[in-house]
């Protein structure tokens, strides 16, 4: 059982309500958030899953620069995408 919704294109719609709700049916489709323009899935070699091994001593460092480095993509990249989408302003 589906829940497609309305079909509009602008406004405010009401969605889940106890059934399931779909933003996006697939990697093509344009969603944005608080008036952004819409665009479609983001996509990027840096959101790639991270295995990451820390320093044996203390725990909170990296074990080596590329760890880190990596991790600083990854995050950046998640910024990025939640900027594009209209999630997060991204600045004041």
């Amino acid at each position: 059982m589906s829940n497609p919704g309305p079909a509009i294109t602008t406004g405010s719609v009401i969605g889940g309500l106890g059934s399931p709700f779909t933003m996006g049916a697939e990697d093509g489709s344009y969603i944005s958030f608080y008036g952004v323009t819409p665009v479609t899935q983001p996509a990027s070699s840096a959101q790639a899953a991270l295995t990451l091994t820390t320093a044996s001593t203390g725990g909170y460092a990296f074990s080596t620069a590329t760890a880190f480095n990596a991790f600083t993509a990854q995050l950046e990249s998640i910024r990025a995408s939640l900027v594009l989408l209209g999630l997060i302003k991204g600045s004041a």
